[in-house]
């Protein structure tokens, strides 16, 4: 996969935008950016136009003194960018670390510069792909959304904070996804679901960190960075994205790799 699209929070075609202004500033240009006029606006929303036509929505504010547009991006599309940008760096340290941990059969010192590295990696990759997903599964529940809860014996309503804040992982995906875009991506038990799994399961062991009862405590979590499938993961939560909102994760047409 090439690096995906960078995309923003609010953003559509200029021409084919219906954006109410009302209580809205809106900036036609870059030569319009004074310091006076961002001062006199700052809190407010601001647009941007992007060298292909297109707006995106940003907010004025103060900054080391000074003022700007701060154009805020989609952040579930942030995570999975950070998660993907650390995948050929998984790939490079992991050969790198593997011929290092032979040599040491020779006499080496261990390869502590490198053993810091893979282990930093890929916990950062496991943290921001899994967070690209609970951030995913956050923007998809309308403001409007309530999720009814049915028990034996009572119905507990939820709406979209205490959706966001309250009900847990699995419920979220497995439930109210479903329920919102009447499409059930984990129906059947597939490799790609399941690998989406594994990724919950090795976030909450990075996250939720617990000791062993081993001599040296953290055995099984080293030991799962070197088998987890991290390429696979990164597709199928892709996959599992798209499915549920189309063309959302999309390779950049810019011919580079990431």
């Amino acid at each position: 996969m090439k690096h995906i699209k960078r995309k923003f929070f609010f953003q559509k075609n200029k021409n084919q935008t219906n954006v109410d202004k009302t209580n809205l500033d809106w900036f036609d240009s870059i030569e319009n950016l004074h310091h006076d006029i961002l001062k006199s606006n700052r809190g407010n929303i601001a647009f941007l136009e992007l060298d292909d036509d297109l707006l995106v929505g940003g907010v004025v504010d103060k900054i080391d003194n000074d003022y700007y547009i701060l154009p805020i991006p989609d952040p579930t599309l942030v995570y999975f960018n950070n998660a993907q940008l650390s995948l050929s760096k998984i790939e490079e340290t992991r050969k790198n670390l593997l011929l290092k941990l032979k040599e040491m059969k020779t006499g080496s010192k261990p390869p502590i510069h490198e053993i810091y590295d893979f282990y930093g990696l890929t916990s950062g990759f496991v943290v921001y792909l899994f967070t690209s997903i609970e951030s995913f599964l956050n923007s998809m529940i309308d403001d409007d959304f309530i999720y009814e809860d049915t028990q034996k014996q009572r119905t507990i309503l939820y709406n979209k904070n205490q959706i966001q804040e309250n009900v847990d992982f699995k419920t979220k995906i497995t439930k109210i996804l479903p329920q919102k875009t009447g499409m059930d991506y984990f129906k059947k038990n597939t490799i790609k679901n399941q690998l989406i799994w594994n990724l919950k399961e090795f976030r909450d062991d990075i996250v939720h960190t617990k000791q062993e009862n081993h001599i040296l405590r953290y055995n099984n979590l080293a030991k799962k960075t070197f088998t987890f499938k991290y390429r696979e993961t990164l597709n199928a939560v892709g996959h599992f994205m798209n499915f549920n909102k189309a063309n959302y994760i999309v390779e950049c047409d810019c011919g580079e790799d990431f």
